[in-house]
C-alpha cells in the first residue's frame, strides 16, 4: 500500500478497506473498540457494530484471512457479552 501511496494519486477503489459515519449525537455514546485493514467495531449505546470487509474469491489465502478475521471479531464478542 505505502508503494501505491509514494507512486501519486490513488483513483478508483484500488485497496479495500472499512469506514464507520456516525452522527454527531451520538458520539457521546459512542466509543470505538478496535480497528483493523478489515474490520472496525464499534460500540454505540449498548449495541456492538461490526463492519467487516472480505477478500474477493481471487484471493489468495481466502479463507485463512476469513477465518482469522471471523476468530478475532467472535473474541471481541465475547470480552462484549454484556452488551
Amino acid at each position: 500500500m505505502s508503494k501505491s501511496v509514494e507512486a501519486g494519486m490513488l483513483r478508483g477503489r484500488p485497496f479495500g478497506g472499512v469506514m464507520i459515519l456516525i452522527r454527531d449525537d451520538l458520539r457521546i455514546v459512542t466509543e470505538t473498540i478496535f480497528c483493523d485493514e478489515r474490520f472496525a467495531i464499534l460500540r454505540v449505546a449498548n449495541y456492538l457494530i461490526v463492519t467487516v470487509y472480505l477478500p474477493c474469491t481471487g484471493s489468495n489465502e481466502r479463507y485463512l484471512i476469513c477465518e482469522e478475521i471471523f476468530y478475532t471479531i467472535s473474541a471481541w464478542r465475547a470480552r462484549y457479552a454484556d452488551l
